[in-house]
């Protein structure tokens, strides 16, 4: 059943929205759209000299080791490119070990520096239900990562689906169907204690069963990773991107149930405010003044 489900990730150089519902979202299936962000300034504009110009003395938090266990610090923007830059120096004098350096993540960068939502267009709304367009950059999710830095596995808490946007470098993910959690040896609600990309059979037999994909995600390229798939996400080298989690209907309220299966108290609460305006049709303005502070949850 896995390999029909997930035979291969699927490429394809454009989607409109309709065959992209139709085909990927409403069966679960991820897909890469290759190039389709290829025309951002972002892609030419977002390095270490820009954010220090336009963002430079603005307070961000960093996450520091397991990017799982949610150790924050607080840095500022040109402190931490500073902090990258001599890391980057040091990996390519033998200095360093890949995947040390702190994590900028999940950073709610467009409430954070507004004025460089320009370097996102054209914007692919057709991507997202149609809720989500008036204001969709202020759902966005920031990474700016060094090269080695990793996501362990696991799911998005919400059960959203996630549209990943790269920017600069590249880096790779490692999916498993949303079924075989049961192969994971999840701990707590979504992180799983297996090493996905290097996994010891010895301690996590199970985790044979499960039916990894790998793919490469490159500068100018979306990824689609539909609700309730683990992932797996290593820099493999210096990178920016960002990710938007949405939801439709139908997964609200699939979320909106996960507290019955031990999703946190927290969680209901967001999946409610999500459920209410794509089911109620609640402004998505009113809905989103209460469902900020997602942006810097940690489950």
């Amino acid at each position: 059943m896995a390999a029909k489900l997930f035979p291969s990730i699927a490429e394809k150089d454009f989607l409109d929205g309709a065959e992209f519902f139709n085909t990927y979202v409403e069966p679960g299936i991820p897909v890469l759209l290759k190039g389709r962000i290829a025309e951002w300034p972002a892609l030419t504009k977002w390095n270490a000299e820009y954010f220090s110009e336009v963002g430079g003395d603005t307070r961000v938090n960093i996450k520091m080791g397991d990017v799982s266990e949610g150790n924050r610090s607080s840095t500022t923007f040109r402190e931490y490119l500073n902090m990258l830059k001599t890391y980057e120096e040091d990996l390519d004098r033998g200095k360093a070990k890949p995947g040390t350096f702190p994590y900028m993540h999940d950073v709610p960068l467009f409430h954070i520096l507004p004025e460089i939502e320009k370097d996102t267009t054209p914007f692919p709304y057709d991507l997202f239900p149609r809720w989500y367009h008036l204001h969709i950059r202020r759902f966005a999710q920031f990474f700016l990562s060094g090269k080695g830095s990793k996501t362990p596995l696991h799911f998005d808490t919400l059960y959203t689906h996630n549209l990943f946007f790269q920017i600069k470098g590249r880096k790779k993910f490692i999916l498993i169907p949303a079924h075989q959690k049961k192969y994971c040896y999840m701990r707590s609600w979504r992180w799983s204690a297996v090493n996905a990309e290097d996994p010891d059979f010895d301690r996590f037999p199970l985790f044979s069963e499960a039916t990894p994909q790998t793919v490469v995600v490159e500068p100018g390229d979306v990824l689609f990773i539909p609700s309730g798939t683990l992932h797996e996400v290593i820099s493999l080298e210096q990178a920016i991107s960002f990710n938007i989690d949405w939801h439709t209907a139908r997964t609200a309220r699939k979320g909106t149930a996960s507290i019955w299966k031990g999703a946190p108290l927290e969680n209901l609460y967001y999946n409610l405010l999500i459920a209410s305006g794509l089911i109620l049709n609640l402004p998505s303005d009113w809905i989103f003044r209460y469902y900020k502070s997602y942006l810097n949850y940690i489950s």
